[in-house]
């Protein structure tokens, strides 16, 4: 295993517990006065609504977390797990770039964009970096696995 890969399975562990950290946080902030006590002027559906939305997107960063750190403990033993922490870094990348659009001004979604953004990089990394690895293993004629130098 490369050097560089497994600094960014570190990495890579790094940015899913703070992915993991800001789903907790946003959970926890919908029942604070800050965040739904700006949402009493909405009818009690909608409040509903909201509440629901809003919690859902913090698990929906708890969810991703966990699972990419999960996943980054195994990545180095079997390879094709890569593509399914890409496609969590695309989500997380795709969630990071709405929420700014969305809340411009919600400093949340920008720290959002970062960490995400981040996290994509790395699972873009990994899944280069894996992939070349397992693309410099090629079979002889008798059908052995061997590295060319």
């Amino acid at each position: 295993m490369q050097m560089k890969t497994k600094k960014l399975i570190s990495f890579g562990k790094i940015f899913a517990i703070a992915i993991l950290v800001l789903g907790i946080i946003h959970d926890i902030a919908t029942f604070t006065p800050l965040i739904k006590g700006g949402l009493a002027s909405l009818a009690p559906a909608d409040l509903n609504a909201m509440i629901y939305m809003s919690l859902v997107c913090g698990t929906s960063f708890i969810l991703s977390g966990v699972v990419l750190a999960l996943l980054l403990k195994k990545v180095e033993q079997y390879a094709f797990l890569t593509s399914a922490i890409l496609v969590i870094g695309i989500f997380l990348l795709l969630s990071g770039l709405l929420s700014v659009v969305y809340m411009f001004d919600n400093p949340f979604a920008w720290i959002a964009l970062f960490v995400n953004l981040g996290m994509f990089i790395i699972a873009a990394g990994l899944k280069i970096s894996l992939n070349e690895t397992t693309n410099k293993m090629k079979p002889n004629r008798s059908g052995n696995m061997y590295r060319p130098l």
